[in-house]
């Protein structure tokens, strides 16, 4: 299959997923979202939309303003399509849902559990870094919550994640010390944590990128 990534920021890229796609002999074609032309959107076979330190919200920047309008037209047009944290808050805010910031004030950094999980390859424990909950859009079916956040959605022919299965123990420790105020996270007591869960996970992970595909491609 011939997928179009769309990469939202350097900082988070494709990691494991991107590995798994390309040894699953998928052709990955990977843009920055802020790059990515009308006709890409439009007419990818598959199109994966990733994270980003920005938020849905952030409209008065014109490519987020621009893509959420690219990603309600290939949703309505029912394109296959599959969004991880900022992607998938896109994608909800795009189809009338909403992203915002969490009230409280909470930002989830680190290795989590879900609370409640349609199917068990949503299950976790799976990395999350954010901010934001997603207010799901009309008619979604919502896979997964955790703590008062939605963490997985679909509408047909799309499905998005709120966590981030794509992340590498590397792309985590470099969050934690690109984005995170000093002493909110133990970059040493992360890592090791990354280093038991991480390689345990593995076949979880290869679950649950199966499932995302089928999700965004079956009928």
């Amino acid at each position: 299959m011939q997928i179009l990534i769309l990469r939202n920021s350097e900082s988070a890229p494709e990691g494991a997923f991107g590995e798994w796609l390309a040894a699953q002999g998928h052709k990955l074609r990977v843009v920055a979202g802020e790059e990515a032309a009308a006709q890409d959107i439009e007419e990818a076979e598959l199109l994966v939309s990733l994270g980003s330190p920005h938020g849905a919200y952030d409209t008065h920047i014109p490519w987020i303003a621009r893509q959420r309008t690219l990603l309600a037209e290939r949703m309505a047009q029912r394109r296959p399509t599959v969004g991880i944290c900022f992607g998938a808050q896109m994608m909800a805010a795009a189809a009338g849902g909403d992203s915002a910031r969490m009230k409280d004030g909470r930002f989830f950094r680190g290795w989590f559990g879900i609370a409640r999980a349609e199917d068990p390859v949503l299950a976790g424990p799976w990395p999350r870094w954010h901010g934001d909950a997603i207010t799901a859009p009309p008619g979604a079916a919502v896979l997964a919550e955790d703590a008062g956040t939605v963490q997985s959605f679909a509408l047909p022919r799309a499905i998005g994640v709120q966590f981030h299965p794509e992340a590498t123990p590397a792309i985590m420790q470099d969050w934690a010390e690109r984005y995170t105020p000093p002493g909110l996270v133990d970059a040493s007591a992360l890592a090791a944590e990354s280093a038991r869960i991480y390689p345990a996970r593995e076949a979880a992970r290869a679950a649950l990128y199966g499932w995302l595909l089928r999700r965004a491609t079956e009928e």
